[in-house]
C-alpha cells in the first residue's frame, strides 16, 4: 500500500489543479494555497484500498500528455470516468514527467539596468560614488557580477547598506551574491586631476549599463564642457562651483573636457573654399555631368549659395544633405541657381549637381566650360571623361585646363563610374573650357539571344516515318520569338518552352515562331533554359536497296554546337554515310559487306527513360551500355572535341526521347503534359543509332545527312556471288594460278629440305641452355626497326623458355625417383 501511495501522492503534485475541487467545511486551506485533507477522506476518494484506481476522463487525457505513452492502458469506463488496476496506475505514474522549472526559462543570471556616477572634483583629485542597480535572476546560487574595472583605484564598495565580498577577476572589482533580488551596490573611488595643469579632461572608464547617468561638481566658473559620449550636457553654476548634469550613451568609457569660456568677437563673414569634381559621361545624344562640389566654409554659418552656370549647360538636379528648393534665375550668357539650406552651414559641405551640354548636331564643338561657385575664395577641380556609347570622342580645343592620366584622378571621380575613365584633366581657376568632338558610328547589331547546345534525335521507322525532337538550350535577354524555317510537311506535335506548354503561331514565311522567355540572370551571366521541338515526317517506306536522307530545319540563332543523333531501323546494312555534320568515327568511310551498328535494347531503354530526371546522370556505364547491345555508347569525334558533358547530354536526350515516344503511344492528355496532342505511331522494338556533330552553326548553315542501305539478304547474297565469281574465276585460269602455286611449293619444299639436312644442328642449337638467352636479345634489337620479326622471336622465345623449363623439371623428378629406389 506504501508504495502505491507514493505514486497517488506524485500524482497529486503533478496533476493537482485537474482533479476535482475539495470544498468539504472540515478541509483547511492555508495562505499558501495549499489543502489539507484527512488520510481517510483521501483514501475514500481514491479508492485505494480497492484493486482499482478511478480518475476522471479529463484527468486520464492529461495523465497520458504528461507521461507521453504512445499506447492506450487497458482501462474500462465506468460513470464517466476511467478505471485503472494499480499496476497500470504505477506505470503511468513512473511514465510522468516532472514540470519544467520556470528559472530555466530566464534570459540572464543578472542585470545591471542603471548606473549614477556622483562626482565632486578638487584641486588634485575627483572623488566619485557610482551607484548601480542590480538584479540577479540566478536563484539558490553564487553568481558574481563585474562592477567597476581595476584601473579604478577602489576605496570602498556595499551592497545594501553592507560590505560586499568583492574580488578581481577578468579586469573588474567584482562582488558575489548569493540570492535573487533586486540590490543596490556603491562603490566610491577616486581619480588624478588637475585644475590647474592641462589637459583639462576627466576619462573614466565604466561597465556597460542601458542607463547611465554622470552629476559631477567642479570647483570652475565660466567654463564650457563638453563630454563626446553624451547627446546632451546641462551645466548650470552657483558662485563659483558648475554643476554638469548628462546622460552617457551605453559604453566603456566617457571623457569630460572643459575650457574657459571666450568673450564673444565681433563675427567674421564666412570665407568659402570651393573643390568640383565632374563626371561626364558621354552618352547618345548629349553629355551626362554629375558634379560633387565640396564646400569648406570658414569663420561663419551661411544660408545658401549661388551657382553660376553657362547657357551651353542645362542643370537636372540638385541634392545634398540640408539642401532646400533651388532656384534658377536667367541672365545674361547663362543662368544664376540660389541653392539654399534649410538650416545654417558651417564647415564641409557637399552637393550633388546633375547637368547635361546637348550635342550638337553634327557632334563637333560640343563645349564645357563648368559650374562655377560665387563669392569664393578659391576653386579647383578635376574632369574625367567615361564614354557610355560608341561615338569617337576627340578634344578638339581647350583652355585653363591641365591633361592628367585618367589613373591619377581623385578616387571620388573613379567611384562615380562603373567604366573605366578615358580621359582626365584639372583646373586651378575659372575660366576654363572643353571642346570634345563626338564621331558617331554606325553601331553593329549584336545577338541578344543564342542557342548554347542543339540535342537533336530523329527516328526513322521502317514503314516511312520520321520523328524528330530538337532541344534548344537558349540563352535569351530580349528576343521575343525563335524562328524555326520548318519543312512544308511538317506535323508538328509538341512545342515546350523551359518544360512548360506553349501556344507557337506560323508567320508569313512559313516559320514556326515559338515564343521565348527570358533568361534568369546568375551574377554575370546567364542561365539557358529548354526548347522543344516535336514534329513528323512521312515519306516512302525503306526499300531492299536505297538512300535515306533527312535535314534539319534552320532557326534564326547562332547555335555553339549540335549533336544528332539518328535511329534507323534494324535488318539492315548501312554501307556509307554523308554529312554536313562531323560522322562519328565508328561509321566513317564505306563499309560494304558489314556496317559497324550500335544498336540500342528497346526494353532497357525504355526501363532508363522512367527514371527520374535528375538521376539519369548517375546512371552507371554498363547499364548505358547494355542499353546500347553492350557496345560503348559514347562517340568519337576525328575534327571535333566534345566535351564529355555534351556527349553525356545527348545520351540523356536519346534515353528521354524513348520515354517520349512511349508517351505518344499511350495517348492521352496526361501522358506527358497538357499541350500534347495523342498520337498513334507505329514505334521500332529496335534500331541502330548514329551520331554527328558540328560546332558554330550559322542560320544559313545546311544540316543535312545521307545513308545508302540495303537489306540483311542483299548483303549475304553479294557475298555468295563474289565467292561463287572468285572460284569460277580460279577454275577457269587454274592453269594461270597453277603456275603461281608450284613456285610457292617449291620454295616450302625447299625450305623443308634445308631444315632437314641442318636438323642435328638446329636440335643442338635448341637444347642448348643460351638459346632463351639468344632470342630475347634478338627480340630486343628487333625492336627498332621490326614489329613482325619482334613478334617472332617473342614467340621463339617463350617456346625454347617452356621447352627448357620442362626439361630440367624432367630431370629434376627423374633424379628423385632414382635416390629413392637406391635407399
Amino acid at each position: 500500500m506504501k508504495p502505491l501511495a507514493s505514486y497517488i501522492l506524485a500524482f497529486i503534485l503533478l496533476l493537482g489543479p485537474t482533479l476535482p475541487a475539495l470544498a468539504d467545511s472540515e478541509n483547511t486551506t492555508d495562505k499558501s494555497g495549499e489543502l489539507t485533507v484527512p488520510w481517510d477522506e483521501f483514501k475514500t476518494l481514491l479508492n485505494l484500498d480497492d484493486d482499482k484506481v478511478v480518475i476522471s476522463l479529463e484527468t486520464f487525457q492529461k495523465l497520458l500528455a504528461q507521461t507521453g505513452v504512445k499506447y492506450t492502458p487497458a482501462h474500462t469506463i465506468k460513470g464517466g470516468n476511467i478505471v485503472l488496476s494499480k499496476t497500470e496506475f504505477e506505470n503511468l505514474v513512473d511514465r510522468m514527467k516532472a514540470p519544467i522549472d520556470g528559472a530555466t526559462d530566464r534570459p540572464v543570471d543578472y542585470l545591471i539596468t542603471k548606473a549614477i556616477y556622483d562626482g565632486k572634483m578638487t584641486a588634485g583629485s575627483t572623488a566619485f560614488t557610482a551607484s548601480f542597480k542590480v538584479h540577479v535572476l540566478k536563484e539558490s546560487s553564487y553568481i558574481k557580477i563585474p562592477i567597476v574595472p581595476t584601473a579604478v583605484p577602489l576605496e570602498d564598495i556595499t551592497v545594501d547598506g553592507k560590505q560586499a565580498l568583492v574580488i578581481n577577476e577578468s579586469g573588474f572589482h567584482t562582488i558575489v551574491l548569493s540570492k535573487a533580488g533586486e540590490y543596490t551596490v556603491k562603490a566610491a573611488f577616486s581619480l588624478a586631476s588637475s585644475l590647474d595643469k592641462g589637459p583639462n579632461k576627466l576619462d573614466l572608464s565604466i561597465q556597460p549599463t542601458p542607463i547611465t547617468l554622470l552629476n559631477l561638481k567642479m570647483p570652475l566658473k565660466d567654463i564650457d564642457v563638453e563630454i563626446p559620449q553624451a547627446q546632451q550636457v546641462l551645466t548650470t553654476s552657483s558662485g563659483n562651483i558648475t554643476t554638469i548634469r548628462a546622460a552617457i550613451a551605453s559604453g566603456r568609457n566617457f571623457s569630460v573636457r572643459w575650457r574657459k569660456k571666450i568673450a564673444p568677437t565681433e563675427k567674421i563673414p564666412a570665407k568659402l573654399h570651393a573643390e568640383l569634381y565632374h563626371l561626364m559621361s558621354i552618352e547618345d545624344g548629349a553629355m551626362v555631368i554629375t558634379t560633387d562640389i565640396n564646400l569648406r566654409i570658414l569663420h561663419s554659418e551661411i544660408d545658401g549659395i549661388h551657382l553660376s552656370i553657362p547657357e551651353s549647360l542645362n542643370v537636372l538636379s540638385v541634392s545634398g544633405e540640408g539642401i532646400g528648393d533651388w532656384q534658377e534665375t536667367a541672365r545674361e550668357n547663362g543662368a544664376l541657381i540660389l541653392v539654399p539650406f534649410t538650416y545654417g552651414k558651417k564647415g564641409v559641405v557637399t552637393i550633388q549637381v546633375t547637368s547635361e551640354v546637348p550635342s550638337t548636331e553634327t557632334g563637333l564643338a560640343n563645349v564645357f566650360s563648368g559650374i562655377s561657385v560665387d563669392d569664393v575664395v578659391r576653386e579647383t577641380g578635376f574632369i574625367g571623361i567615361v564614354l557610355n556609347t560608341s561615338a569617337e570622342v576627340t578634344v578638339a580645343e581647350s583652355m585653363g585646363l591641365e591633361i592628367v592620366p585618367a589613373q591619377k584622378l581623385p578616387q571620388q571621380i573613379a567611384n562615380k563610374s562603373t567604366k573605366p575613365l578615358t580621359m582626365g584633366f584639372k583646373y586651378l581657376k575659372h575660366p576654363y573650357s572643353l571642346v570634345l568632338d563626338v564621331k558617331k558610328h554606325d553601331k553593329m547589331a549584336v545577338p541578344v539571344a543564342t542557342i548554347d547546345a542543339a540535342n537533336v534525335v530523329t527516328l526513322f521507322t521502317e514503314d516511312g516515318k520520321i520523328v524528330h525532337r530538337l532541344v534548344y538550350q537558349v540563352k535569351n535577354s530580349a528576343k521575343q520569338f525563335l524562328q524555326i524555317r520548318m519543312p512544308a510537311d511538317a506535323d508538328v506535335w509538341s512545342v515546350l518552352v523551359d518544360n512548360q506548354p506553349v501556344e507557337s503561331s506560323v508567320n508569313g514565311d512559313g516559320e514556326l515562331l515559338v515564343p521565348l522567355i527570358r533568361s534568369r540572370q546568375n551574377g554575370n551571366s546567364m542561365e539557358a533554359f529548354p526548347v522543344e521541338v516535336i514534329y513528323c515526317m512521312v515519306e516512302n517506306k525503306f526499300d531492299w536497296l536505297g538512300k535515306r536522307q533527312s535535314t534539319l530545319p534552320a532557326v534564326d540563332l547562332l547555335i555553339s554546337q549540335v549533336m544528332w543523333s539518328v535511329y534507323l531501323p534494324n535488318d539492315y546494312t548501312y554501307h556509307h554515310f554523308s554529312s554536313s555534320l562531323e560522322i562519328e568515327q565508328m561509321v566513317r568511310g564505306v563499309n560494304i559487306f558489314s556496317g559497324a551498328g550500335r544498336k540500342y535494347d528497346e526494353k532497357v531503354m525504355r526501363e532508363l527513360s522512367r527514371t527520374d530526371a535528375s538521376e539519369l546522370g548517375a546512371l552507371s556505364p554498363d547499364k548505358l551500355k547494355e542499353a546500347y547491345g553492350d557496345m560503348d555508347y559514347e562517340s568519337e569525334f576525328r575534327n571535333i572535341p566534345m566535351p564529355a558533358e555534351q556527349l553525356q547530354s545527348q545520351v540523356m536526350n536519346e534515353v528521354q526521347f524513348s520515354g517520349r515516344m512511349e508517351g505518344f503511344v499511350r495517348g492521352g492528355s496526361g501522358s506527358i503534359g497538357s499541350g500534347v496532342l495523342p498520337i498513334q505511331i507505329q514505334v521500332p522494338t529496335g534500331g541502330q543509332v548514329y551520331r554527328f556533330a558540328r560546332t558554330i552553326i550559322k542560320s544559313g548553315d545546311p544540316l543535312t545527312f545521307e545513308v545508302t542501305y540495303s537489306r540483311y539478304w542483299a548483303v549475304g547474297l553479294l557475298k555468295w556471288m563474289l565467292i561463287l565469281v572468285v572460284a569460277a574465276i580460279i577454275w577457269l585460269n587454274k592453269r594461270k594460278f597453277g603456275k603461281p602455286w608450284r613456285l610457292i611449293k617449291e620454295k616450302v619444299q625447299a625450305a623443308v629440305d634445308l631444315v632437314r639436312k641442318h636438323e642435328s644442328a638446329i636440335r643442338s642449337a635448341g637444347k642448348s641452355t643460351l638459346m632463351p638467352f639468344v632470342l630475347f636479345g634478338l627480340m630486343i634489337v628487333s625492336l627498332t626497326f621490326s614489329t613482325a620479326l619482334t613478334v617472332l622471336f617473342l614467340l621463339l622465345f617463350w617456346v625454347s623458355a617452356a621447352y627448357h623449363i620442362r626439361n630440367y623439371l624432367r630431370k629434376r623428378s627423374s633424379g628423385t625417383a632414382k635416390g629413392v629406389a637406391a635407399k
